[in-house]
């Protein structure tokens, strides 16, 4: 047992960044052996470390106690975090680390000093933690294989989903619809709000970036709406071009899982596949999208966030702004990739946590709850959506350069932002279901672009693209908001 004992803190080290992998297994972008590579050099580090403090204090039991205080008090203040993440003391704001770390860490510095400093023998203390490292690990163990088992049953479910919503209409009339195969790029900025919102109730005239767009020939769908309130139903639903309820009817009830699947694995990707497109994935959280199925994907550092995530140097990391500048940086990389392609672009922004001002600068980590969507949550909203608009149009600039022949381009946000509760909550719902629009066409052989009637509704997006470009004849779907979380 006393050997168990002091892998301990080894031990408590590995398993919240192993639970991490677990859950995103499907998505990471790193070997088995790797990870486990990286979790081992942690064991080793936390073990030496036991070592010199068994050595310098003389007692296993002390020595046990205090590296053990060491590793929750660094390996699991992500999860402490994310506890205490809505509560709110004295009007004291708990869900910012400024007011977090340094309250956790003060707390096991005068533990471990405590402890340093007792005469007394912390025998019991030294067997309870092998008791609870080892009651620990067992469950662990056992969730992990859980968790495994009900994602494979999810993944059957989706197949038998995909298989029937994956089939589409026949192409033929490709080359008399257009004369060649043009680049098509999705771009989700997620959370933009359109003009009518910001002008109603952030006070702020959007024209510069509308104007920038406007000039460069996009059309702006002002009166666009989403279909749904949030992520995981809006962009499954856009990129299959059909509501939750024909695509299945428990969608609305299904897992997170199986909604991401139908996203990942989608009807758009599969036409466009079958008409010699490459595909192409931009993400920038690969917890929503990561672009699993893509022939080509951009997406953050996953073993860095495995192992930063649970860690109290994760406030410290930047990864929230190096995911958002990274998935914008990989447009160069992205078009300049050969052949026709389909790049389908994530953004988490301006959606929180808040971490840009509107000149990119560096404000720290705020997120959406901080002050219950306060009016100092809509201030920051702003300044990262003003951000966002000036990386948008560097994307812009980028593709264009580097595209041959003109483009698609389809600046779309998933849905639009979530007003404060001091609003009604109708006024909330118009105002999340009213999302941002613009579209980059070449003109269709013989057409005329004034005439075209471009959708209101996410839901008829890529109906309208294939309709319009590739001899599709799909009908548009009435244009419905439905309220569902």
């Amino acid at each position: 047992m006393k050997r168990f004992i002091v892998l301990a803190p080894s031990l408590l080290a590995i398993l919240p960044s192993l639970f991490i992998y677990v859950i995103n297994k499907e998505v990471a972008k790193i070997s088995v052996a790797l990870f486990l590579l990286a979790l081992f050099t942690i064991g080793l580090i936390i073990f030496f470390i036991f070592l010199v403090i068994q050595f310098i204090v003389k007692d296993y039991s002390k020595a046990t106690v205090l590296a053990t205080l060491l590793v929750i008090a660094i390996f699991y203040y992500g999860h402490f975090f994310q506890i205490i993440q809505p509560v709110h003391v004295w009007n004291i704001v708990s869900s910012r680390h400024r007011f977090t770390v340094p309250i956790w860490g003060f707390t096991f510095i005068i533990a471990g000093y405590f402890v340093l400093l007792t005469k007394k023998n912390l025998k019991f203390a030294y067997n309870i933690i092998g008791i609870f490292t080892l009651v620990f690990f067992v469950t662990s163990l056992i969730f992990h294989a859980m968790y495994i088992v009900k994602n494979n049953q999810q993944k059957e479910q989706y197949d038998v989903i995909a298989d029937a919503h994956t089939q589409g209409p026949s192409l033929n009339n490709l080359n008399l619809m257009f004369g060649y195969l043009p680049d098509i790029y999705y771009i989700i900025p997620d959370a933009y709000a359109n003009s009518e919102v910001l002008e109603e109730f952030f006070e702020y005239n959007n024209n510069e970036f509308v104007s920038y767009l406007e000039n460069k020939g996009f059309v702006i769908v002002e009166d666009s709406t989403s279909a749904y309130p949030n992520t995981l139903l809006s962009l499954p639903t856009t990129l299959n071009m059909e509501y939750a309820d024909i695509l299945d009817p428990n969608l609305l009830h299904s897992s997170l899982a199986v909604r991401r699947s139908l996203l990942e694995y989608n009807k758009s990707v599969s036409l466009l596949r079958s008409l010699g497109y490459a595909y192409i994935a931009i993400s920038s959280d690969n917890t929503t999208f990561s672009g699993e199925a893509a022939d080509h994907r951009f997406n953050p550092d996953l073993l860095f966030r495995l192992l930063i995530r649970p860690t109290i140097f994760d406030p410290f990391s930047q990864r929230f702004r190096n995911r958002v500048l990274g998935a914008f940086d990989a447009f160069n990389g992205a078009s300049r990739i050969a052949g026709p392609k389909f790049v389908l672009a994530h953004i988490i922004s301006p959606h929180d946590p808040y971490v840009f001002g509107p000149d990119g600068e560096n404000i720290g980590i705020h997120f959406h709850d901080d002050a219950e969507r306060s009016l100092n949550s809509m201030r920051l909203y702003l300044g990262q959506l003003q951000f966002t608009s000036k990386k948008l149009e560097g994307a812009v600039e980028v593709i264009l350069k580097n595209s041959s022949r003109p483009p698609i381009i389809i600046i779309q946000s998933d849905h639009g932002f979530f007003l404060p509760d001091s609003y009604d909550l109708q006024t909330i719902k118009d105002a999340r279901f009213k999302n941002f629009s613009a579209y980059l066409i070449p003109k269709v052989i013989g057409s005329v672009s004034d005439s075209i009637a471009f959708p209101k509704n996410n839901i008829n997006t890529f109906r309208f693209i294939f309709n319009q470009y590739f001899g599709a004849e799909f009908d548009m779907m009435e244009n419905k908001t439905i309220w569902a979380q």
